[in-house]
C-alpha cells in the first residue's frame, strides 16, 4: 500500500468540509448537466484551498466529474505520481503492467475506503478508465504542479507513439 494514501485520506476529509471545495464539486456536476455531450468536466483546485492539507511532495490536486458509462482511453503522466480517490460513483481504472491491463475498481461508497477508494499510479504508467452506471467524481493528487503536469496519450492504438501536452492547457471545465 502506498504510504501517502493515509495522509491524503486525511486531507480529503478536511477538504470535504470546505465550502469552496463543495462549490467546485457542484460546478462540475452542473457543467455535465448543462452540456449533455461532454464526457467530463475537470479543473485544478486552487492552491490556497489545498496546500495546508496536503502531505509533502503533493504539488497539485484536481477535481473530476466523469459521465456515467464513459470510457476514457489510455494516458500517462511522465512527470508525476498520480493518486486518485473516488468521491462518488464507481469506476474501474486499468493500469498497464507489462503487456496486460490490470483492473482496479474504486468506489466512493467503499466499505474499506483506504483500500477500495484509492488508486496509486506511478509516473509514466499507462492507465485508462471505465465509469460505472452513475457519474463518477474523484480527486487526483499529483507530484507535479498544475501548470507543469504533462499528459501523454497514444497516437491511434500505438502506445509507443504519443502526443504530449500540458494537462492544464485543455481545461475541461465546460
Amino acid at each position: 500500500m502506498d504510504p501517502i494514501l493515509s495522509a491524503l485520506s486525511i486531507a480529503v476529509s478536511r477538504l470535504s468540509t470546505e465550502q469552496r471545495f463543495l462549490a467546485i464539486r457542484q460546478r462540475m456536476a452542473a457543467a455535465l448537466l448543462q452540456n449533455p455531450d461532454a464526457p467530463q468536466a475537470w479543473e485544478p483546485l486552487p492552491q490556497d484551498l489545498v496546500e495546508s492539507a496536503l502531505p509533502g511532495g503533493i504539488r497539485s490536486c484536481w477535481i473530476f466529474r466523469l459521465r456515467a458509462h464513459g470510457t476514457f482511453g489510455a494516458e500517462r503522466h511522465p512527470n508525476s505520481h498520480q493518486r486518485s480517490v473516488a468521491l462518488s460513483g464507481l469506476a474501474t481504472f486499468e493500469v498497464l503492467e507489462g503487456d496486460s491491463w490490470v483492473a482496479k475498481p474504486i468506489s466512493g461508497d467503499a466499505a474499506d475506503p483506504l483500500q477500495d477508494s484509492w488508486i496509486s499510479i506511478p509516473p509514466s504508467q499507462w492507465h485508462r478508465i471505465q465509469v460505472g452506471p452513475t457519474d463518477f467524481e474523484s480527486c487526483s493528487f499529483h507530484t507535479a504542479p498544475a501548470d507543469e503536469l504533462l499528459e501523454e496519450t497514444p497516437v491511434g492504438n500505438d502506445l509507443k507513439v504519443t502526443h504530449k501536452r500540458l494537462y492544464q492547457s485543455d481545461l475541461r471545465l465546460l
